[in-house]
């Protein structure tokens, strides 16, 4: 019998000369000069990382469509970010944002569970706000066009409701019935809100604050709880001079029972895990350089992460109960981002989204 096929991580990774950096400029962010491409690893480490596209240099930001079948990513072209998918060989490349009005860039997308939607992030050089999409790029449109700056949004299992941090109000959490256009503040006292992530159920949404810890708030705006004291962590840099960094927010496991996040222990950020309630805290790695990134694989047993070897980031995977971690990559540039492929009949199949809003 033929022996069934290692898990799939596809990742992007950044290459960049001399020391990186990054700092706020008005409407946007200013870095280093680097480029991007996607990769693809077997999760066993048995076979090196292959190239999966590279657009322009600066493709970025890959996650799977819920059925495996498209890698999608986000890329600049010509001074715009747009949203790109292609098969994993890098076959059937399209650039969906290519012919969407107004001008401005789209990015931080995320894919319905069950494959039938896009959210992204569109902005104008002025402001950000959520859009729906289908997943080829067509019929695209706001969701909340006129309340002011907003992102950083997921969409609920059923398709349903948004949930967005809410700029112009100090990054508050609003959740919007699609349906009804009904919307309401999850976490009207405490701004500074980042990442909202619906657990598969729909029932609650787990995120973090500018204090570096993890909460969860039904969905309803009910039962706001602080899961974790002391995390000190909120975003992922590549150096010390990377002073915008990157929000990397907590992870729910496929089967909503567990979170997977970053807190830091002894001065070095570790990989995490705890019951959805804030129950059984574990260290999960004790690694001596710091990690990041961390994702569930789709069965819920493994966790992929980044962290330091050298001047650059790497790819791992650790048993989520904890364990010797297994090193996928050693690449001339930084693991950025990571997601696993989805398998036939698991939770992510049925359609996980994505949790990073990257530019």
């Amino acid at each position: 019998m033929a022996s069934e096929r290692p898990d799939t991580i596809v990742f992007s990774v950044r290459q960049w000369e001399g020391e990186y950096w990054s700092r706020d400029i008005p409407q946007g962010v200013s870095t280093t000069p680097f480029t991007s491409a996607v990769y693809a690893v077997p999760a066993d480490g048995d076979e090196p990382p292959r190239k999966v596209a590279d657009v322009g240099g600066r493709a970025d930001y890959p996650h799977y469509s819920p059925d495996g079948q498209w890698v999608y990513f986000q890329a600049s072209v010509e001074g715009r970010y747009h949203i790109f998918r292609c098969r994993e060989d890098g076959s059937d490349l399209a650039n969906l944002t290519a012919q969407h009005t107004p001008a401005g860039d789209r990015y931080g997308y995320r894919v319905s569970r069950d494959g039938t939607r896009m959210l992204f992030t569109f902005h104008d050089a002025q402001i950000a706000r959520v859009g729906l999409m289908k997943p080829d790029g067509s019929e695209p449109w706001l969701v909340a066009p006129d309340i002011g700056y907003h992102y950083m949004g997921d969409l609920s299992p059923d398709n349903r409701s948004v949930v967005f941090a809410h700029t112009a109000r100090g990054y508050v959490l609003v959740l919007k019935h699609l349906d009804t256009d009904e919307m309401i503040t999850l976490t009207p006292d405490h701004p500074e809100s980042f990442c909202p992530q619906f657990t598969p159920d729909a029932k609650a949404i787990v995120f973090f604050r500018r204090d570096g810890d993890v909460y969860r708030v039904d969905a309803d705006g009910r039962n706001l709880k602080r899961l974790t004291t002391g995390n000190g962590y909120t975003e992922f840099r590549l150096s010390p001079q990377d002073a915008h960094g990157s929000s990397d927010g907590p992870a729910v496991s496929p089967d909503g029972r567990k979170i997977a996040y970053i807190a830091v222990k002894g001065g070095v950020p570790q990989v995490h895990t705890m019951n959805l309630d804030g129950s059984e805290q574990r260290q999960v790695t004790f690694r001596p350089t710091p990690c990041a990134r961390v994702a569930w694989s789709p069965e819920g047993r493994r966790l992929g992460f980044v962290s330091w070897e050298g001047n650059y980031t790497q790819l791992f995977v650790v048993p989520a109960e904890g364990g010797s971690p297994t090193k996928l990559t050693d690449v001339h540039g930084a693991v950025y981002f990571l997601d696993w492929k989805p398998r036939p009949g698991s939770e992510r199949s049925a359609g996980a989204g994505s949790r990073l809003q990257g530019r």
